[in-house]
């Protein structure tokens, strides 16, 4: 019944923003039940062809189901392909408005459907390692070949839902900030998941392929991917500048030159866009969070800002005594050198522990989602047999039955003990990875403060340099 009330109060008339915990509680219900049947049962009942909010809404929410659910949610939402292209179409006939919107959500979520049909080893949130991503293309190139067309049907329909969205909005005003502008940008937020994985997917693949086959081969494969990665980062581009999206959604950037597959070097250079929510809670202020689970400390090979600010003193003592020789301009300059190459090591570090930490955070997200839907079950089996267990109490019972009652009221209390201790160890485990959580996104904080720091101390000794230049000559 809950979660009939939440899909109820997240799929509503009103031009608003889905509410995240209408949508947590639909997607928990997938994991109680095991599939999305009562979540279809629901919203067939509601009027998705007679309030264009209603259906554009159910699109979002439909989305996050299939994206954050239990696997089988996938599955039931498959019955209703006809259902879905039968909705597309109906809206598409209504130009203005929302109808051109729900058309191209529609095409999109059929698309996204029919891809995990193709491919049912990618789980509805698209993350896969490298290792299960060769293990999906069974290591033929035949396989991956057809696996990249299908990335690129998937991600068309995500760029064309994302122009329709933007084409409706006035970008001369901040429609971001309004229930209208937010209840149409909303559902962009899953869209740029899935985009940035189908795109660093895309890329790999690509790599895969032109290592494996004639370059002339897959000329079309690169001018497809070369008219995606142009719309994408303008996508990526726009999203950002958003205020509605600066606390919901950090949005990666594309680098400003595409990949170049004839290049096999090209693809150690190649960094996975991460994607990176915030938390939707904040931490309590009395609970302890172990700041050691994450070794965030810098290599060795980075120099301290203290050997920094001592070369820039040495650099200014040699400065108020006369000008340098060439020499000493030559070492300074291998020292410069070599700070930007270390630089940019660690650069690479931070991004990879960046991605790792998104990783881990993900897989925390949805082991909380499955423990929160385990506990809601034992606790619902608890009050279960606590119910029994009342109910034979009061029973009027003949005297020849009495033995047998309290068998059964002792069985009882026992299941309902072990339920309860079922229960008390997942709220445990619920509360540990909910520290880890949390602990991982401290840390990447950490990381990006350590960056900011190289970044200054690396502008320091750019501008000591020109200083240094300037005395010389």
């Amino acid at each position: 019944m809950s979660m009939s009330i939440s899909i109820s109060k997240a799929i509503n008339c009103q031009e608003s923003p889905v509410k995240e915990k209408h949508v947590r509680s639909a997607i928990i219900g997938t994991f109680t039940e095991k599939g999305a049947g009562t979540f279809w049962s629901v919203v067939m009942k509601l009027p998705l062809q007679g309030n264009p909010i209603v259906c554009w809404k159910f699109c979002h929410v439909l989305h996050k189901v299939i994206r954050e659910g239990h696997h089988n949610a996938i599955l039931d939402s498959q019955k209703y392909q006809t259902s879905i292209k039968d909705l597309g179409k109906l809206w598409g006939l209504l130009k203005d408005g929302y109808g051109r919107l729900i058309q191209c959500y529609c095409n999109l979520l059929i698309s996204k459907l029919e891809f995990h049909r193709k491919n049912p080893r990618f789980p509805g949130n698209l993350s896969v390692t490298d290792e299960q991503l060769d293990d999906i293309g069974e290591r033929d190139v035949n396989v991956f070949f057809q696996l990249s067309c299908e990335f690129f049907d998937y991600m068309d329909e995500i760029l064309a839902l994302q122009a329709a969205v933007f084409g409706s909005l006035d970008m001369s005003r901040s429609n971001s900030m309004t229930n209208c502008g937010q209840c149409r940008l909303a559902p962009l937020i899953p869209c740029i998941q899935d985009s940035s994985q189908l795109y660093d997917y895309t890329v790999k693949v690509l790599f895969k392929l032109h290592a494996a086959l004639p370059p002339d081969t897959l000329i079309g494969h690169r001018e497809r991917f070369l008219q995606q990665f142009k719309k994408l980062q303008q996508f990526y581009l726009s999203a950002s500048n958003l205020q509605y999206f600066k606390h919901l959604i950090h949005v990666p950037l594309l680098p400003e030159k595409p990949p170049n597959f004839l290049i096999a070097s090209d693809l150690s250079a190649h960094v996975s866009p991460v994607v990176i929510l915030p938390p939707h809670t904040d931490t309590p202020e009395n609970e302890t969070v172990d700041m050691n689970l994450i070794d965030t400390t810098v290599p060795k090979a980075c120099p301290s800002p203290d050997v920094l600010d001592g070369i820039l003193l040495k650099n200014e003592h040699h400065q108020r005594n006369g000008a340098s020789s060439p020499d000493q301009i030559s070492e300074k300059d291998v020292l410069i050198e070599k700070l930007h190459r270390e630089i940019e090591l660690l650069k690479m570090d931070i991004q990879r522990i960046r991605i790792e930490y998104e990783r881990k955070i993900d897989d925390l997200k949805r082991q909380m989602v499955g423990l929160e839907a385990q506990i809601a079950e034992q606790d619902q089996t608890i009050q279960q047999l606590k119910d029994e267990n009342e109910r034979l109490s009061q029973s009027i019972i003949s005297e020849n039955e009495t033995q047998e009652i309290v068998v059964k009221l002792s069985e009882a209390e026992k299941k309902a003990k072990s339920q309860e201790e079922k229960f008390l160890k997942m709220k445990e485990v619920y509360g540990k990875l909910r520290e880890e959580h949390i602990a991982l996104i401290r840390g990447k904080a950490e990381c990006d403060k350590q960056n900011a720091i190289l970044k200054t101390s690396l502008e320091a000794v750019e501008m000591e340099k020109k200083v240094f230049e300037s005395g010389g000559k």
